[in-house]
């Protein structure tokens, strides 16, 4: 016999593979796990995911709810009727602090949450970021343990409550096979590559001077992409399924994240890296200090012209990687999710979230 946890997402199940979806399927080896996540009205599928180990329910959501009083008091009364039976559940996990209004305040089981995001930075919307920033503050004083997946989360955290049960559980590895370095071979024309999403952080300008001053390179771009740009040597490959990432990205030389530091960069551990490394490729990245313990792997830029240097430093002797085939398989080997979950089971057990006798 198995706990009941309520798992409420931020994003919908059929978004990019990401952390929630990992800690959800994890912690469904443990508990009986109910998955509530949003998917707006306008969405044309409208089925449930097919997942064995886990049950699914849907928060329809429809456009303009949280800036429309009206309307988000009407959705809202819609909404609380999924929750009817929140009272069964032993424990809720929350992805997505909004959601937390669900929960009534005579709720008894345990609450976890997961922050892995700068929530407020997110929303240019001042309106938005006041009731993000509310629903926050209103939600960790009654939590029993709080996850961050970065220092400078956890720090935020205590800033709101110093006195509060939380811990860094940063994000891991997830895919399923290790590409070892391989030789490196000088050419004359690289490819270079870039996995995840494309929005506001994403450096452009770094990208296009880079090609008005290396003929020999190109971008191939693989995520979902807010914003684009026209220009010659600039690939976008549109959201590649997880699984399928190495065969999109194997014969690319090298890999980067090129983003403009922000509120919301500065404060991700990016799950990128862990991939980027698995795939044994050459990584370059601009610098914050959350990302200082990858310093064995990445090369490191803080500003244009440093990213300029590297490329044409690099390319001249064919993009090598900054590690070897035994440091990548032994931080690899320390940083899968797999080793997340142990601490985070171990952290649930003292909170009284151990399996049922």
């Amino acid at each position: 016999m198995k706990k009941k946890m309520l798992y409420i997402m931020g994003v919908d199940w059929e978004w990019i593979y990401q952390r929630p979806h990992v800690f959800a399927k994890q912690l469904a080896q443990d508990y009986d796990v109910t998955v509530l996540f949003p998917r707006s009205v306008l969405k044309i599928d409208k089925k449930l995911p097919g997942e064995n180990s886990i049950s699914f329910r849907i928060l329809w959501t429809v456009p303009y709810q949280e800036k429309n009083n009206i309307l988000g008091r009407l959705v809202r009364g819609i909404h609380n009727k999924i929750f009817k039976d929140i009272h069964s559940f032993d424990c809720i996990f929350v992805g997505y602090p909004i959601y937390a209004r669900y929960i009534p305040a005579d709720y008894k089981g345990k609450i976890i949450y997961d922050c892995m995001d700068n929530h407020e930075a997110l929303y240019p919307d001042q309106k938005r970021v006041y009731k993000m920033v509310r629903a926050e503050n209103d939600l960790i004083p009654k939590c029993d343990l709080i996850l961050a997946s970065a220092n400078l989360l956890e720090k935020k955290i205590k800033q709101i409550l110093p006195t509060v049960n939380s811990i860094v559980v940063r994000n891991g590895m997830g895919v399923s096979e290790i590409h070892s370095p391989m030789p490196v071979t000088v050419k004359k024309q690289y490819s270079i590559g870039y996995i995840g999403t494309i929005s506001k952080w994403f450096d452009y300008p770094l990208i296009l001077e880079s090609l008005k001053q290396n003929k020999n390179i190109d971008y191939h771009l693989i995520g979902p992409a807010d914003t684009k740009v026209t220009a010659d040597r600039v690939v976008y490959h549109g959201p590649v399924a997880h699984k399928d990432l190495w065969n999109e990205s194997q014969n690319f030389d090298c890999l980067i994240m090129p983003f403009v530091l922000n509120d919301i960069v500065t404060a991700v551990d990016p799950v990128k890296f862990y991939e980027y490394i698995a795939f044994g490729k050459c990584i370059i990245s601009v610098f914050y200090p959350e990302i200082e313990r990858f310093k064995d792997f990445v090369y490191f830029y803080e500003s244009e012209q440093e990213y300029i240097e590297l490329i044409n430093t690099l390319k001249e002797k064919g993009f090598p990687p900054k590690y070897d085939s035994v440091k990548q398989r032994e931080f690899l080997a320390n940083n899968t999710w797999g080793k997340r979950y142990e601490l985070l089971r171990k952290k649930l057990k003292e909170i009284g979230l151990g399996k049922l006798k």
